[in-house]
């Protein structure tokens, strides 16, 4: 009985106890488990990122290749959607300086004004206002007098004409050993030309007056958008600029922020300093141009005067621009006003660009004078007359953005360019 008692306490042995794991093997345990799990880096997400940021810029550049007309298609229908704003971004731009002017100077000081809100109103209106009178000034005075002068210089050019005919026709008498009949009959001949062009003319002159009308009403109504949303820029200027601070200083750097506000104002120092002086200058010239005319007793003072102040706004070549169409037209009438006209002009260019002109504008472009007419070329080349008349100011801001990059790139390599 003692063997099987003893058997079946052998059978049914009390169980093991586990071992005891310290805290350090558990933490080993744990740490080798979490290692087979994703774990996030920083530094692979930013270049994950760029990545993606580049093929997807590669595509887009890659479809606008291969659909290259779609795309000029797309980008016209953007800016045609988007003209009114462009326009009353231009307007804002240029009226801009005569609200600050109107605020700080007249109703600030002037009418002693407290109310910030109710001066920026009035500063607002009165731009307009100026702006609004300037033009009614300009279609119902100048325009008629402009209208008048070249009916009559019209009526100057027709009698030439009738004078060039008649002697024309009397050159066979005149003449006789030489024979007009070649050239008789080759006017004969473009004689039917000129109908079958004329007739053409005719029946396609319907539909170019509809499509004429309705570019006219078009612009009627992108011009009357324009001056509302002008109107909203200028008086939400602040809440813009603010806007505008508060998004790029929540993605770039403070220190990068502040040099990109910093060379934004001077840009813009540069830009609006010669447009806004450079308006100034040729209304001026323009003013003192009627004037002389008037005292010379040239003919079409107006309309030569309105010529010579628009070209003036083009540095170097406008005044000479604007001196041709006059000199022309006093040669064909009589040469010694012509000779007048052109010693005018000249004594007024001269007057402009030693004492006028750096009064007004100063250096607000600091270009030198190869890179004004760098300026002036190109631009006229590539967009007319306008761009003679932008070409200037966009040079001088390219010029003194890669003038400032190259002068850091320097200061960072530790380079000083002597002389």
């Amino acid at each position: 009985m003692e063997n099987t008692s003893q058997i079946k306490e052998n059978t049914n042995p009390e169980p093991e106890k586990a071992p005891e794991i310290s805290a350090e093997q558990s933490s080993e345990k744990s740490n080798e488990l979490h290692s087979h799990k994703f774990q996030t880096n920083r530094n692979y997400f930013i270049i994950s990122i760029y990545t993606l940021a580049v093929m997807v810029i590669g595509a887009i550049i890659i479809s606008i290749i291969v659909n290259f007309s779609y795309a000029v298609a797309a980008v016209r229908q953007v800016f045609n959607v988007l003209t009114p704003f462009i326009m009353a971004f231009f307007i804002a731009y240029i009226l801009n300086p005569i609200v600050i002017m109107l605020d700080k100077r007249f109703l600030a000081k002037v009418l002693k004004i407290k109310n910030t809100t109710v001066r920026k109103f009035l500063a607002i209106l009165f731009s307009y206002l100026i702006v609004i009178g300037i033009i009614a000034i300009v279609l119902i005075y100048i325009i008629p007098e402009l209208i008048t002068t070249l009916s009559e210089l019209n009526g100057t050019i027709v009698n030439l004409s009738d004078k060039t005919i008649y002697y024309l026709q009397n050159l066979e008498e005149t003449f006789p050993s030489i024979n007009f009949g070649v050239v008789e009959d080759k006017i004969n001949g473009a004689i039917p030309d000129l109908l079958g062009y004329g007739t053409n003319l005719l029946s396609n002159i319907f539909p170019k007056i509809i499509s004429i009308s309705v570019s006219i009403v078009r612009i009627i109504i992108n011009l009357v958008l324009s001056i509302v949303i002008s109107c909203y820029m200028i008086s939400d200027k602040k809440t813009l600029q603010k806007n505008i601070k508060r998004t790029i200083y929540s993605f770039v750097p403070i220190k990068k922020a502040d040099s990109f506000f910093n060379t934004v104002k001077e840009c813009n120092s540069i830009f609006n300093g010669f447009i806004v002086g450079k308006t100034i200058d040729s209304l001026i010239i323009g003013i003192i141009c009627y004037v002389l005319m008037r005292i010379l007793h040239l003919n079409y003072a107006i309309l030569l005067s309105v010529i010579v102040g628009i070209t003036n706004m083009i540095p170097y070549f406008g005044p000479f621009i604007g001196a041709v169409p006059g000199t022309l037209i006093f040669l064909v009438i009589d040469p010694i006003k012509a000779f007048i006209f052109a010693f005018m002009i000249l004594a007024l260019q001269q007057f402009d660009g030693l004492y006028l002109g750096p009064k007004i504008l100063g250096e607000s472009t600091g270009l030198k004078p190869l890179w004004v007419i760098f300026g002036i070329t190109v631009g006229g080349a590539y967009w007319g007359v306008l761009g003679m008349f932008l070409g200037v100011p966009v040079t001088a801001v390219i010029a003194f953005l890669l003038n400032k990059v190259i002068t850091n790139r320097l200061k960072r390599k530790n380079i000083e360019i002597s002389e």
